[in-house]
């Protein structure tokens, strides 16, 4: 029986995509990634920002051989790092070895006996006896000596998703573990951040002659619209090719949120599989997709900065329309009302507040905006796990947010405050 083809099979929001994976081969990214594997004898290091395809391309080129993935979030230090290559490649914390020995004790005689006036006739007789004992030898594994034998036999690969997750001395130990297997040909692959590219010489600095560095650009609106293209006839329905390109505009050049939009909105479209007749979705259900998935998506993230640091003061002020803000949701609501866009100026934050609050009420001076946006910026650095999702740089005075998702919520969560 031949299973029609699955909604999830042609959108992958957090999966691998086959229907809907785009090369962009024009950035010949799949090239340089097999060149440097083909080099060799150097850490490969793949950047680009959260969300944008680091990892489905690293699987995607490395997948057809061994592959060995550690999650850099899920390791605290360098035991952890190995333990979890271990356990991949079924290595045993440790071993017993069996060793048995035997003992024997042999008796000899004669005897003599037969049918009388017959036969007479004289025999040998032999008697053993034979004991055996076993004992054992028990010995633990050197995991990293074990773990990187392993590796090597079977010439696989060894990858890290987000590395710069890994704290700087957890970093510099498994660095240092890792020289002497790349220099005998093992391929490690560290996906991280691009602000984050050269961690591994920061925090070694002999494996600078021994690093390659592959950069993933942003998406342009040409490749991300590949997605909807590919996707919606793959299930049989129709999309106008204005709403694709809406979607495509509305993702924040992210080819993950592009996945999700069009999952959701065949959702919608009551869509979660081959549609044995053509259809065309309904581009009404859009903006109602866009809104039900704000709700969830970033949304996590859009409560924790606007509840803002736990024991201190608020001071509430009218907004414009009725009802009180405090400055930490108000301002997320001022950059809501800038687009939102990934990098807003503090200038731009005052402007957009002053359409905030109230005519008659006095605007917050510029120190205790700047307060509250440090404030979130150290909530999303130590409150969040992951890459945190924005940054106040203070010496620019502006606010970088580097999550799509959360991007998303301001827009469709606070619309129209």
């Amino acid at each position: 029986m031949i299973h029609p083809v699955r909604l999830r099979d042609v959108f992958t929001p957090g999966g691998l995509p086959l229907v809907t994976y785009v090369s962009r081969d024009h950035l010949e990214l799949e090239k340089n990634l097999v060149e440097a594997l083909a080099r060799g004898f150097a850490f490969i290091v793949v950047t680009g920002p959260t969300k944008s395809g680091k990892s489905v391309l690293c699987r995607r080129v490395l997948q057809p051989n061994a592959l060995v993935i550690v999650e850099g979030g899920q390791i605290r230090s360098e035991a952890d790092f190995w333990s979890h290559i271990a356990y991949q490649l079924r290595i045993a914390s440790g071993a017993t070895k069996m060793r048995g020995e035997t003992s024997a004790t042999i008796a000899t005689g004669e005897t003599s006996g037969g049918i009388a006036g017959i036969l007479q006739a004289k025999g040998a007789l032999a008697q053993s006896d034979t004991e055996q004992s076993t004992s054992s030898l028990s010995f633990n594994n050197v995991l990293v000596l074990d773990a990187v034998e392993h590796l090597l036999q079977r010439n696989a690969s060894l990858m890290v998703d987000d590395f710069h997750y890994i704290d700087p001395q957890t970093q510099r130990s498994i660095i240092q573990s890792l020289k002497g297997p790349v220099f005998k040909g093992l391929s490690v692959v560290l996906l991280a951040v691009p602000h984050r590219a050269f961690d591994p010489v920061a925090v070694e600095n002999e494996v600078e002659g021994r690093f390659k560095h592959i950069a993933i650009p942003q998406w342009a609106l040409d490749d991300l619209i590949l997605i909807p293209n590919q996707g919606f006839p793959a299930l049989n329905v129709e999309v106008e090719r204005s709403i694709q390109r809406r979607i495509c505009e509305d993702s924040f050049g992210n080819p993950l949120l592009v996945q999700e939009i069009c999952s959701e909105f065949c959702l919608k479209n009551n869509v979660a599989e081959f549609q044995n007749g053509a259809r065309t979705l309904d581009g009404k259900l859009l903006e109602p997709t866009y809104t039900a998935m704000a709700e969830s998506k970033g949304f996590p993230t859009y409560q924790k900065l606007k509840r803002g640091p736990p024991g201190r003061r608020r001071q509430f002020r009218p907004v414009k329309g009725g009802g009180e803000e405090d400055i930490y949701t108000a301002i997320l609501a001022s950059v809501a009302r800038l687009g939102p866009k990934p990098t807003t100026t503090l200038e731009d934050i005052r402007a957009s507040l002053r359409e905030i609050f109230a005519a008659d009420v006095p605007m917050p001076a510029k120190a205790e905006i700047i307060s509250g946006l440090n404030n979130m910026s150290n909530i999303a650095k130590n409150k969040m796990p992951g890459e945190p999702p924005l940054e106040w740089v203070t010496d620019d005075q502006r606010l970088e947010i580097t999550d799509p998702f959360l991007l998303f919520c301001l827009k469709w969560s606070l619309r129209g405050q």
